[in-house]
């Protein structure tokens, strides 16, 4: 049996979706032009990561609200109503929850498939609903080969973007029919989903419900609420870096600029140098020390870090030629506290941690510039590929302690770090920084 109107969850929902629908359409256009612009690209990725939330979230209140819709059949329309208009209206709304589905879903198959239609190469970007958790791809995409994840991020995408305008063309179509339902018609069909309108023709009113009232009193509250929430997100500042220390943001040492960091207080008399013995090993201090990493993204600075690494540091400043390191990091360490940064490095075109775990850098030659500046040579495998680093670092060594800041850059060309992505830095610079500060005890 049919009601003579709304189910408050009916009105709710319908609002609801109608409201995120048309500004997701609006959020699309903008971030489009947006992340093209250096001045705007940083908050359009933030935009990019709403619009497949509010998409998301459109999905699942269309499903609840299709549900619903079987479950409880709607007001039946005036019996003096044209049969063709009755016919026009059901399939008017039938096709708007296929809209409400397939326009959410085509978007999320797109961003599962990789790969962008406008730069014709893969772009793997994971998806945060709103920031809570991470989203999955769909069908497992993201491991499909080239071929697969561009055909279906076009087809994807063009459908889409049709949808989108069918959507378009049907709100203006249904908004159209609410009018001339409330204005022309007057028969009492708009004001039964827009509680408080007034009915302009003679048909009689709902009886009042103080309780019906309470709940949409209370339903629309939560739906400002949750709008709210929603546009908060939407409006964030992009995410500043995290503070830097000292040791990151000081520069290279060189022979006119020395940056001495605070030598630890000797507690001990130096161990002398044996001449001709091995350089003795020094145990890392691991609270005090770090590897860190620096960078810009889409115009904003990041500074992340390694937590998990290791060092075998033999080193004598009598004896340079027989003084070493190798550093061993574990790729999937690395944070810069940046949700989709943390979920993109170990992917393979980023650090690839489930291929290559490990990083190491091997020093071939130390050597002493002047005063407390130094310079370690070596070689950094990343990714299977051995890159040369040249790092000038200063030491003071007081007693059995010494401390360490270093500095180094890498260029992700030659890394093959985010080549498929961002071969051209046009989001992500293209060098990087590492910056060392190691503080260590002779061993005994």
């Amino acid at each position: 049996m049919k009601a003579d109107r709304y189910a408050v969850l009916a009105i709710v929902l319908h609002w609801a979706i109608a409201i995120l629908i048309v500004f997701n359409i609006l959020l699309g256009w903008w971030m489009h032009d947006a992340i093209e612009d250096a001045g705007t690209a940083a908050r359009a990725i933030i935009g990019y990561q709403a619009h497949k939330s509010i998409g998301l979230t459109v999905l699942t209140l269309s499903l609840i609200r299709l549900g619903w819709r079987i479950a409880n059949p709607p007001p039946a329309l005036p019996g003096d109503m044209p049969a063709w208009e009755k016919l026009a209206a059901k399939a008017t709304h039938w096709v708007f929850y296929a809209l409400m589905i397939l326009i959410p879903l085509t978007g999320w198959l797109y961003v599962s498939a990789g790969w962008s239609h406008e730069n014709d190469r893969p772009l793997s970007v994971p998806t945060f609903y709103f920031g809570l958790f991470q989203v999955p791809h769909l069908f497992g995409l993201e491991h499909a080969a080239n071929d697969t994840r561009e055909s279906v991020a076009g087809a994807s995408i063009e459908a889409h973007e049709l949808l989108v305008w069918g959507a378009l063309a049907l709100l203006a179509l249904h908004v159209g029919a609410a009018l001339k339902h409330w204005l022309i018609d007057k028969d009492g069909v708009t004001p039964k989903m827009i509680p408080g309108l007034p009915v302009l023709g003679a048909h009689e009113k709902s009886p009042a419900d103080p309780k019906r009232r309470l709940a949409l009193m209370g339903g629309f509250a939560a739906l400002l609420i949750g709008l709210g929430a929603i546009f908060a997100f939407t409006a964030q500042q992009p995410p500043a870096a995290p503070a830097q220390t000292a040791e990151q943001i000081a520069p290279p040492p060189s022979s006119d600029t020395v940056t001495m960091p605070e030598a630890p207080a000797a507690t001990t008399a130096p161990t002398p140098s044996v001449p001709g013995a091995a350089p003795p090993a020094w145990n890392i201090d691991a609270a005090q020390s770090a590897i860190r990493f620096s960078g810009v993204h889409a115009g904003v600075p990041f500074n992340g870090r390694f937590s998990r690494w290791r060092a075998d540091i033999r080193f004598d400043p009598e004896n340079l030629d027989a003084s070493n390191a190798v550093v061993t990091i574990q790729t999937g360490s690395a944070s810069d506290g940046i949700a989709m940064h943390d979920q993109s490095l170990p992917q393979a075109e980023w650090l690839d941690s489930s291929g290559h775990p490990t990083a190491t850098f091997r020093t071939t030659r130390i050597r002493h510039r002047e005063g407390n500046n130094y310079e370690a040579r070596g070689v950094l495998n990343l990714k299977g590929k051995d890159l040369r680093i040249d790092m000038p670092f200063t030491l003071t060594i007081a007693g059995n302690r010494a401390v360490m800041s270093g500095r180094a850059t890498i260029d992700r060309r030659e890394a093959d770090i985010g080549m498929q992505s961002d071969p051209d830095a046009e989001y992500v610079s293209r060098e990087i920084a590492i910056n060392i500060h190691v503080e260590a005890a002779r061993a005994q």
